[in-house]
């Protein structure tokens, strides 16, 4: 079985593991489960489906959607009041008038394909003063005929009795759910809406997020009735609530139940929190916050009919006490747990002091976790889940389509890996309409309504789109390209691994230290330094052996089993002034001896002449001074410097790399020209005077990070990905690879930016001369690849918005994220560019020259790196077998933390070399040269001889090499016969 199949097995059975105890405070232990989970892989997307009947639902609330606020004998709401005061700007007067457009939502829904439709009731339609006395026959007809049309389309009803808008003649007489007597006055309107319409519902919401209510509408005074600075009150509004829900549950159950066969719960909000520093002792402090929150409701509910032991600690005297039969009246009045998670609390309505100075975070999976934990192990149905986006976004909303996705993923996860028994999911919501506090600021709906018609016609957004394809597949169904491949590269394969330098030391280390040293052989075994006693070094010519930092990194780089080694020269040290006269023979040496060492250890060197480091120029001073690239002094001094390497190392380099990713950083359009000049010189001396005689090859490597649309419903979608790609990597490959020219579409939309005077980007045209001398000028396709991002051409959030191109970058939210620099982990990007790169330069020969991943360095078990790295190679492998790409080698990035902090497998740690679990791993890939299938027959390949450490003096000087094997055996014959001769005598 294949390593990441065993990871994810280990991971499902962990996860099977029940906690030991359930109960009130056994939630406690989530956070060190999930803790102790196998990191990367229980981050993972998992494709897999949901059980058969679950429930896919989508939501609206009638003060946010049904408009209609006087119409009809309707009566105010507290809302109604609420939004007509202070500095408030606008209303639900109209929302997205519902109540004049049933058929427009039924229409949505049939769209989306859900089972179940989530709406509330609207107490003051029905009840125009919040009594049975002042019933509105039409109030009530309109809920009857949408109920009816749901019937008929096949879509089960899951009624809300009170999703926020109370009657406000209740809150002007009585002081709303302060007074213990709406307690009765709810109970008779939920018994009159379960005898109106129970025959037909089967799922009952008494109250919506009763912690809103009480802590917002009654504490905070940010939500209706906008009641504040009573410290004490929402404790007292919470408990008529719970004893409101209590009495309407009873109602249902006693009178209706056994005829209608519902159920009923209370629908309740939370947020999801993290221990601040990750330390156990913060654990309490977690468990409390989300007991405030939830647990105010949860635990009278779901386990004694009591509040939370934190709540009574910490609040004493100020929260009100049940009685005995009060907690009996109010324990398991509920059917299943209804669930609301998302902006509705999440990062928006959770004040500082109710997180108990820890961590909030966004994790649906930890929280229900917990709830199974903490409250035995309820069914649950999300009744309310999703994200918003500005209120200016019209039908492309990739941010909601992502969170949505992230959501259901790991409502997936708890089901399949938790065993959480998660029943339905209501996406959030139905249509645009009034967002309560953030008025129309944002929109949360599947469909977009624009405010400013009359109509206010439904169109379908993105996120509605994946919604209803995730309805029809039932969640997210294994795909033959999302499985891991089995195969092997060819046996000429290029296993490689990277370093953006090498280390030098211009002096060799060995035999040059002139102290003389004793050994404590009766002490500690020490050496020590005679600081009296000095000798002369001995005389003897200097070997490239004799550099440590050369015999170090040679031998790291064996250690990997690698065949190829990747490093970039650096000019400005080769040849400080620019003028190849005057370079740096000692250098040049050491790189010489570098790579001889490197080939006599059967690792072909792979040498990069100019590695671009952003930020900083790295070519040689005065050449800087002079305007660097953009003179053309510079690309013949390029040309210079080309050939003094081939001349110097070429007997040992046979890959060369002229420029490594210049297209990686915004440079100016005249920079990149001058660019590919230098290249395409450097190229061509090789080509002419070089080649015959050294005969190896020559390119440039690009960056090459994959740019996916953000949905991909149509063509016009994948535009904008392609224009990034164009400017990205067409850029420069295109002049070399292509057609001797920019692309096209980089050329006309640079003249349309221009036509408009918005901007002047002058993107230069290649003369004849210069088509010429860039044409071909390539023996392969090297690239690095690292990440992928996503684009659209919505502007969503300005600071990931590039204006020049008119695209956002965003990225998915269900994706892996490297711990140090956020870098998204996507494998099946680096399929896709090999494959991009395939279509458009059919048949290139393609290196993978620079693939890696960031991690702390601290950490050794570099998990997220193994996982990186098998998967990588992975998709590397699909696209040479499975797509036809010619791929011819592939390099780890990076070697070591010394040179590439964050991206070796060797860490370095106050001087020492520490060999990380990614080495190991990737050494197992390349012994395997893939990743073969048990049930083929080994792959036979010839062996490469094993490097000899003192084999080159016969191949460099024969005569002293035979020499020195007759003197060593001299040696050892006559040791042996005086070892001999001294026995004897004995």
């Amino acid at each position: 079985m294949q390593v990441a199949n065993l990871l994810l097995l280990f991971l499902t059975l962990s996860a099977e593991v029940k906690t030991a105890a359930a109960g009130p405070g056994a939630g406690i232990h989530t956070w060190e489960r999930f803790k102790k989970l196998p990191y990367p892989y229980d981050l993972a997307f998992l494709y897999d489906t949901f059980p058969d009947g679950f429930m896919w639902s989508v939501g609206t609330a009638a003060y946010s959607v049904e408009g209609a606020f006087e119409k009809d004998a309707k009566g105010l709401s507290v809302w109604d009041t609420f939004t007509r005061g202070g500095n408030r700007k606008a209303t639900g007067d109209v929302g997205s008038d519902s109540y004049h457009n049933i058929q427009g939502d039924i229409r949505a829904l049939q769209q989306l394909g859900v089972s179940h439709y989530r709406f509330s009731l609207s107490w003051p339609r029905i009840f125009s003063n919040g009594t049975r006395s002042s019933y509105n026959e039409k109030g009530a007809a309109y809920y009857k005929n949408l109920i009816q049309k749901l019937k008929e389309i096949g879509v089960q009803p899951v009624v809300t009795l009170y999703h926020w808008d109370l009657p406000d003649a209740l809150q002007r007489i009585y002081g709303g759910w302060s007074n213990p007597t709406l307690v009765d006055l709810f109970k008779d309107y939920a018994d009159f809406c379960f005898k109106t319409f129970g025959d037909d519902v089967k799922f009952w919401i008494t109250i919506d997020n009763p912690f809103v209510v009480a802590w917002h509408g009654y504490g905070t005074g940010i939500m209706a009735p906008g009641i504040k600075n009573d410290p004490d009150l929402p404790f007292r509004v919470g408990h008529n609530l719970l004893k409101a829900h209590a009495a309407a549950w009873h109602v249902y159950n006693e009178r209706y139940r056994p005829l209608q066969g519902g159920k009923v719960s209370m629908a309740l909000g939370s947020h999801w929190i993290g221990p601040s520093k990750t330390r156990r002792e913060n654990l309490p402090a977690c468990q409390c916050s989300l007991n405030f929150v939830l647990g105010w409701f949860a635990k009278p509910l779901f386990m004694d009919g009591d509040y939370p032991q934190c709540m009574k600690k910490n609040l004493s005297s100020r929260l009100p006490s049940f009685t005995q039969a009060e907690r009996a009246f109010i324990n398991g009045t509920a059917d299943f747990f209804a669930l609301s998670f998302g902006p509705a609390l999440s990062f928006q309505l959770i004040n500082e002091s109710l997180k108990f100075g820890q961590d909030e975070e966004l994790d649906l999976r930890m929280l229900l976790y917990w709830i199974r934990a903490e409250y035995d192990d309820p069914a649950i149905f999300i009744v309310e889940s999703g994200w918003f986006v500005n209120g200016n976004t019209k039908t492309e909303d990739p941010k909601h389509m992502y969170y949505l996705k992230r959501f259901i993923m790991e409502t997936l996860k708890s089901i399949r890996y938790d065993k959480v028994r998660v029943i339905g999911y209501t996406a959030w919501s139905l249509v645009d309409g009034f967002e309560w506090y953030r008025e129309y600021t944002i929109r949360r709906g599947l469909f977009y309504v624009d405010f400013d018609t009359t109509d206010m016609k439904r169109e379908p957004k993105t996120s509605a789109a994946f919604y209803k394809k995730l309805i029809e597949s039932n969640g997210f169904p294994p795909l033959p390209e999302n499985m891991p491949a089995s195969g092997v590269f060819p046996c000429d394969f290029a296993w490689g691994v990277a370093a953006n330098s090498i280390q030098v030391e211009t002096t060799p280390s060995q035999f040059v230290d002139p102290g003389v040293y004793i050994w404590n052989i009766t002490g500690n075994g020490e050496l020590k330094r005679l600081d009296s006693a000095r000798m002369m070094p001995p005389r003897r010519a200097h070997h490239c052996a004799d550099y440590t930092s050369i015999r170090r990194q040679v031998s790291q780089v064996r250690r990997m089993h690698v065949t190829h080694f990747h490093f970039s020269l650096n000019w400005s040290t080769v040849v400080p002034t620019g003028n190849v006269s005057e370079a740096n023979a000692t250098l040049l040496r050491y790189y010489r001896c570098f790579v001889g060492e490197l080939l006599r250890a059967n690792v072909t060197p792979v040498v990069t002449l100019w590695h671009y480091i952003r930020g900083r120029s790295s070519l040689p001073a005065p050449l800087e001074a002079r305007r660097g690239w953009r003179s053309q002094e510079t690309v013949q001094a390029f040309a210079d410097y080309a050939r003094l390497c081939y001349r110097q190392l070429g007997a040992h380099v046979k890959l060369w790399i002229t420029l490594n990713e210049p297209n990686a950083e915004k440079l100016s359009y005249e920079v990149g020209h001058n660019l590919l000049r230098a290249h395409a010189l450097a190229w061509h001396a090789y080509d002419r005077e070089f080649r015959r005689t050294q005969g190896g090859k020559i390119s440039l490597t690009l960056h090459t990070d994959w740019v996916e649309p953000a949905y991909s419903f149509n063509r016009d979608d994948v535009a904008p990905a392609n224009r990034v790609l164009d400017f990205r990597i067409g850029w420069f490959a295109e002049p070399v690879f292509g057609a001797a020219d920019y692309p096209a579409g980089m050329r006309s939309w640079l003249q349309q930016r221009n036509t408009l005077d918005l901007f002047s980007y002058h993107l230069p045209v290649f003369s004849e001369e210069d088509r010429e001398l860039v044409r071909g000028t390539y023996d392969f396709f090297a690239l690095s690849h690292f990440t992928t991002t996503m684009v659209s051409d919505v502007v969503e959030d300005k600071y990931t918005f590039e204006g020049m191109l008119e695209v956002h970058y965003l990225y998915d939210v269900t994706w892996i994220m490297s711990s140090r620099w956020g870098s998204p982990v996507v494998p099946w990007g680096l399929r896709k560019v090999l494959n991009w790169i395939n279509s458009k330069y059919k048949g290139v020969p393609v290196y993978i020259m620079s693939n890696g991943v960031d991690e702390d360095p601290a950490r050794f078990k570099d998990s997220l790196r193994v996982y990186y790295l098998y998967n990588y190679i992975n998709e590397a492998l699909k696209a040479y077998k499975l797509d036809g790409v010619n791929l011819q080698g592939y390099f780890a990035y990076a070697l070591s933390d010394e040179r590439d902090p964050g991206f070796g497998m060797y860490g370095h740690v106050h001087g020492e070399y520490v060999v990380k679990s990614s080495l190991h791993h990737y050494r197992n890939i390349i012994d395997h040269n893939g990743f073969p299938s048990p049930n083929d027959s080994p792959q036979q390949c010839p062996r490469l001889p094993e490097p000899c450490s003192g084999c080159h003096l016969f191949a460099k000087r024969p005569i002293v090499g035979f020499l020195t094997l007759v003197g060593s055996a001299l040696l050892i014959t006559v040791g042996m016969i005086i070892y001999y001769a001294a026995k004897r005598h004995k």
